[in-house]
């Protein structure tokens, strides 16, 4: 999903590039690990935060 021309991504999409199942990438982002912002019921992550989490930055 683009907003403001960043190419966020969902929990699945992010679980897919972290090779984690879904669950675990929610996980993360409800209990703050991970910076995300919910739209309805959908988890979305922008890139920044992904490679952040990824490469072991803190939120």
């Amino acid at each position: 999903m683009d907003i403001q021309g960043e190419s966020w991504k969902t929990s699945a999409e992010a679980a897919s590039l972290l090779q984690c199942t879904e669950r675990s990438v929610r996980r993360a982002c409800e209990q703050g690990r991970l910076s995300a912002s919910k739209l309805g019921r959908q988890w979305l992550i922008s890139p920044e935060a992904l490679n952040d989490y990824r490469f072991g930055k803190t939120t």
